[in-house]
């Protein structure tokens, strides 16, 4: 399972602020505008004592379990803020194509075109040095820096 910063398991059920493990590396989570003002970015407080908003991780297949609640490592899950926008949309986050660079960053809100693979919104948490880190599982599993 993973486990937050008090030792205790992450569940579906929770929400979790996602901070950098070392100091001196940003805060935590947020959402800023790209070219447009919707869909919102997901991107990283620049400020380190700022926490960001609370994320909330679900098994990625769908509705889980009572019993297999749990967060686990290495494992699919879908990941969304746990905040309102003035988008008026989702805050789950899915891999997306920014419109004039063709880069792909990681998105709120609808998906617009799903790739073949169908998992723009497959992340996973992965054990990293002592902490965790971030991975969106699109095409193969790439870092996502967080």
């Amino acid at each position: 399972p993973v486990h937050d910063t008090e030792g205790h398991e992450l569940s579906a059920d929770g929400s979790y602020y996602v901070l950098p493990a070392s100091p001196g590396h940003g805060g935590g989570l947020t959402m800023a505008p790209r070219v447009l003002p919707c869909p919102l970015l997901v991107a990283q407080e620049t400020d380190e004592r700022r926490k960001g908003f609370p994320v909330r991780f679900t098994p990625w297949g769908g509705a889980a379990a009572p019993e297999d609640r749990t967060i686990r490592v290495s494992t699919d899950v879908r990941i969304r803020l746990n905040a309102a926008t003035i988008c008026v949309q989702s805050t789950e986050w899915h891999v997306g194509d920014e419109p004039l660079t063709g880069a792909r960053r990681v998105v709120t809100g609808p998906l617009i075109g799903p790739s073949p693979s169908g998992r723009e919104n497959a992340f996973r948490v992965e054990k990293y040095g002592g902490g965790y880190k971030l991975v969106s599982c699109r095409d193969s599993c790439q870092d996502l820096g967080v």
